[in-house]
């Protein structure tokens, strides 16, 4: 673990978690693409256009405005011109939200980190960009259990860095962003974002297996290789 402070510098009384590569592994690139590769077979599309069309839709289902749900993929199909029955899109529908599901298995020191944090007495909280769909599969998860307090960013039409994302938890947790550590793999802007707010930051530096690189800032007070390192700063 590296730092830039002292880890007893601040009193937190909270804890803000990032979700996919902080608690969850970065989805793997080749899984995904094989994923959308059978979808792509399944609607009789070539797979790269259909990639292509898939991914410039990423950020509507990012912000909420393109929803979960069967009819996520008409955008996709309309722009190749293609059309499919409603049975069709439910299958598809039902191998995408299983590979979601499969993405939210926790880290192996995710679940002991966020146990030795709620006894220790500090509060929990999530701040995630994700789909519309995520926080209700993530409730059927071990995590679930873990964040009542949460800003997803589907729900709040809104994208990490908005202050909207950071100001929802704090409100929530009736704390001020002083009084929380906020841990991140430092996609989205987050942790600059969280800064920007007085949290005190933290990298989760994921090596290699940091597939994903969007917006990619790991700049933090903090750096982390394993979240257990995170129990020294409270």
């Amino acid at each position: 673990m590296s730092e830039s402070m002292n880890p007893g510098a601040a009193t937190h009384r909270a804890v803000v978690f990032d979700l996919f590569g902080t608690l969850v592994p970065n989805l793997d690139p080749s899984l995904y693409r094989s994923m959308l590769a059978d979808v792509a077979a399944m609607f009789g599309a070539e797979v790269e256009p259909f990639l292509k069309e898939w991914h410039r839709h990423f950020v509507h289902r990012m912000d909420g405005t393109l929803q979960d749900g069967d009819e996520m993929f008409l955008p996709t199909l309309d722009a190749l011109g293609l059309q499919a029955s409603a049975q069709l899109l439910r299958e598809a529908n039902d191998l995408r939200r299983e590979t979601l599901r499969s993405a939210l298995r926790p880290k192996p020191d995710a679940v002991s980190c966020l146990q030795e944090i709620r006894r220790r007495g500090l509060e929990l909280a999530l701040v995630t960009d994700c789909s519309s769909e995520t926080p209700s599969l993530l409730d059927d998860m071990e995590l679930g259990e873990f964040f009542p307090i949460r800003a997803c960013s589907a729900h709040l039409r809104a994208r990490k860095p908005d202050p909207v994302m950071y100001t929802h938890v704090l409100g929530q947790l009736n704390l001020s962003g002083a009084e929380c550590l906020y841990v991140g793999d430092g996609n989205s802007e987050e942790l600059p974002g969280a800064r920007r707010h007085d949290m005190t930051t933290v990298w989760v530096d994921n090596g290699d297996a940091q597939h994903f690189k969007e917006r990619f800032v790991p700049d933090a007070m903090h750096t982390v290789t394993n979240l257990t390192q995170i129990l020294e700063l409270l």
